[in-house]
């Protein structure tokens, strides 16, 4: 008899295979499954390797038709369990007899402990099991973990476990009670989550902030002097008469006199250590989403370049030996900063507020050569790998030197600014801080008084959530779990509820957030999830039991539902009337009847809500649509402007027919086969040149994202292709359509 090793994933069961075997691993099939078998100090070990849970949770099939009258019901059904995958039920038996330990080597959180677990249910094991923890899937943290293995945590896979029911019971009984009641059913169902819908709440919240925001408008006055921008003391000016008064009696100031001159130095704090808030927050500043920031580094992770990235921790523990890790890590593309580094820093980390035992803060566990990776993954790596440096780097000083000056008794300041020592601020490029030139000027010195002026400004609103700052308050407000939030987030836009980033919240989400939030919908409010999560957090703990918590939540959902069911004429008539005026863009050409976008699974299309419906148009299947008042020039329909994320604004007719359209689109003959080369976009909005006669002709032409290009009627004496115009913000040049045409090397396009 052997060990049996549970692994959580192939890329993780060939890692821990080759660290402990030292590489010499054979896959022998197994059932329905395979195994990594290796020796070690005489004892043979196996490896299976898993594809996340085996087992998944569903209600009954007599509760599959969806009816109010069976949702109260629902609340306390036990759901049936179910094995994933056909056959490992009884591989895994078979394996238990013949496993004298057993050892749990999944990932060391709430769904990696309920993995394992799940497992030892299924295979019928209830001892001589051990549990190998470790937070890199290292050779040397992997060799450690092994030689010194612990107990499984059942209390943490219980609170993961009594989630995944809490989760499934709420939000399968919320959501057919709010899309029965909505009549949207079938594919057009709404989705109701414990988690997704104070997060929806919020972005509605923010977004019914920013329409009600009633601007004001300021004044704000100022001089030159010797080119520095002097600012009046007294901004902001609030009314404008006042405002006008002092820059009248400026104009007949001809110097000023600097009063004082001040010094100070102050210092500029390094970061601290990246947990998976933070990491997610600088990801997205980045321009990557925070769910696919979220798998491109459990990617890493699973492949030994980075730590777990799954973590709340922002101060490294003492067992990390973070100067072993800047040596190993000399040997990357990063070699010259680190040895600058080590000349320049103590090497003392920084700290954050928050330290927990069960995983380090994000670091990098592997060097990289800078050829190894590309793209977003690149880009990931570097900014864990920069950040780490940056902790462990001095803090940046800055020399501030303000002047104050006064013209005909007003007084004025400015403050030239100066990096004394770069600090972090050397490792760590995505950050950049703008120095102020100094003009040198002497204290009790008078100096000519230059255009004076007075800028007018209005307030603005508070700012739409990125998915950065919308993770960082889910946090705050303690909605889901650093494993969550990024997931839940991109719920909401595959769900229909939210586009775009920064976030704005479509017409089916504000219907559903208004719905909760104005008929006082407790499931609207993070109090309810955050109570839900330290209950889980008691269960993790060991002072509640699996079962009290579960029970707990459905005695809160049933009160929930009676609240709702007593409310639902009004969250029914609420939810359509919200929704209604959220779907409305603008007014009929022909009728003057409200026009709305309506939007499926691979269309979207404008039309006229009038008795005649007179006006029907499809519209491009990506960006977001906003109308114009201008008039199309070819057919007198208004224009419609197509935003999509990294391109200009795209200005086009409302009928795609429309000659102003094809115009633009069409760009002459394919060399190919004769057909039409014309421009269009794949399902994300990329653009590409693509031939009429497709699926026939399969000539497509890649285009630069961020150009603007233009049809010339020229073709290329080279390869036949047609030459296009292509707009580089000001600069423009005309080139060959074909990316590969030997007219184009050397051009830089």
């Amino acid at each position: 008899m052997g060990h049996l090793i549970i692994a959580e994933k192939m890329s993780a069961a060939i890692r821990i295979a080759s660290s402990l075997s030292d590489g010499k691993v054979t896959r022998v099939k197994y059932g329905t499954t395979s195994l990594l078998k290796f020796k070690r100090e005489n004892i043979d070990y196996s490896v299976l390797s898993l594809r996340g849970h085996i087992i998944e949770i569903d209600f009954p099939n007599s509760y599959s038709n969806w009816r109010i009258d069976k949702l109260k019901e629902m609340a306390d059904v036990k759901p049936v369990e179910q094995v994933k995958f056909k056959g490992l039920d009884s591989a895994l038996a078979k394996m238990n007899q013949e496993s004298e330990l057993v050892i749990i080597a999944t990932d060391f959180d709430r769904e990696g402990e309920a993995i394992g677990v799940e497992t030892l249910r299924l295979m019928g094991r209830d001892n001589d099991v051990k549990r190998a923890r470790f937070s890199a899937l290292t050779r040397s943290e992997l060799l450690e973990s092994f030689n010194h293995l612990v107990e499984v945590d059942y209390n943490l896979a219980e609170s993961a476990e009594a989630r995944q029911i809490i989760d499934l019971i709420w939000g399968a009984t919320l959501t057919r009670f709010f899309s029965i009641e909505t009549k949207r059913l079938g594919r057009d169902f709404v989705s109701v989550g414990r988690v997704q819908s104070p997060t929806l709440s919020l972005l509605a919240t923010r977004e019914l902030e920013i329409r009600n925001f009633l601007p004001e408008n300021y004044y704000e006055l100022g001089i030159f002097i010797k080119n520095a921008k002097f600012l009046f003391s007294g901004n902001p000016i609030k009314e404008k008469n006042e405002a006008d008064s002092l820059l009248i009696r400026l104009k007949t100031v001809k110097k000023a006199l600097i009063k004082e001159i001040t010094e100070n130095e102050r210092k500029i704090y390094r970061p601290t250590p990246f947990s998976t808030t933070e990491f997610l927050k600088e990801a997205n500043k980045m321009g990557i989403s925070v769910e696919r920031a979220m798998a491109i580094a459990e990617a890493l992770y699973q492949h030994g370049k980075i730590s777990y990235p799954r973590t709340d921790n922002t101060v490294y523990p003492r067992t990390i030996n973070l100067k072993a890790v800047l040596t190993q890590l000399e040997d990357s593309y990063l070699r010259k900063e680190i040895e600058a580094l080590k000349s320049e820093s103590r090497l003392i980390p920084s700290r954050g507020r928050v330290e927990t035992t069960d995983h380090p803060p994000i670091y990098p566990t592997s060097p990289m050569k800078k050829n190894e990776l590309k793209g977003d993954y690149f880009k990931i790596y570097d900014l864990i790998a920069r950040r780490f440096l940056a902790t462990l780097a001095e803090n940046a000083e800055v020399v501030d030197k303000e002047y104050t000056a006064l013209a005909d008794d007003l007084l004025f300041s400015y403050t030239a600014s100066k990096v004394k020592i770069t600090g972090w601020m050397s490792y760590y490029p995505f950050v950049y801080y703008q120095e102020r030139e100094d003009p040198s000027l002497g204290k009790g010195e008078e100096y000519e008084l230059s255009n004076p002026f007075l800028d007018e400004k209005t307030t603005l609103p508070p700012p739409r959530y990125s998915q950065g700052s919308l993770i960082e308050k889910m946090e705050k407000e303690k909605l889901g779990t650093k494993s969550t939030r990024h997931d839940i987030i991109q719920k909401l836009y595959d769900r229909g509820f939210i586009e775009g980033n920064p976030i704005r919240v479509k017409a089916l989400g504000m219907a559903m957030a208004e719905t909760l939030l104005l008929n006082s919908v407790s499931i609207a409010k993070p109090e309810m999830t955050a109570k839900l999560e330290e209950e889980m957090d008691a269960i993790a703990n060991g002072t509640k039991s699996k079962e009290e918590v579960v029970e707990d939540s459905r005695v809160m959902l049933k009160g929930l539902l009676d609240d709702l069911i007593g409310k639902s004429g009004s969250i029914r008539e609420k939810f359509n009337q919200t929704f209604n005026e959220e779907r409305v863009i603008g007014k009929c050409p022909k009728c003057g009847s409200n026009l709305v976008v309506e939007t499926g699974r691979n269309y979207r299309y404008i039309k006229c809500e009038g008795p005649a419906k007179d006006f029907f148009y499809f519209l491009p299947k990506s960006g977001k649509i906003e109308l114009t008042d201008g008039k199309c020039p070819e057919c007198g329909l208004f224009l419609i402007k197509v935003i999509r994320k990294g391109q200009k604004p795209e200005l086009r007719c409302v009928d795609p027919k429309c000659k102003y359209n094809s115009a633009k689109e069409v760009f002459g003959k394919c060399p190919s086969d004769g057909g039409t080369l014309v421009l269009r976009r794949s399902g994300k909005g990329m653009k590409f040149i693509g031939c009429s006669n497709y699926p026939t002709c399969k000539v497509t032409l890649s285009l630069p994202q961020k150009a603007e290009v233009f049809p010339t009627g020229k073709t290329c004496d080279v390869d036949g292709f047609p030459i296009a115009k292509f707009k580089f913000g000001s600069r423009e040049v005309e080139l060959c359509l074909n990316p590969k045409c030997p007219s184009r090397r050397g051009t830089g396009d």
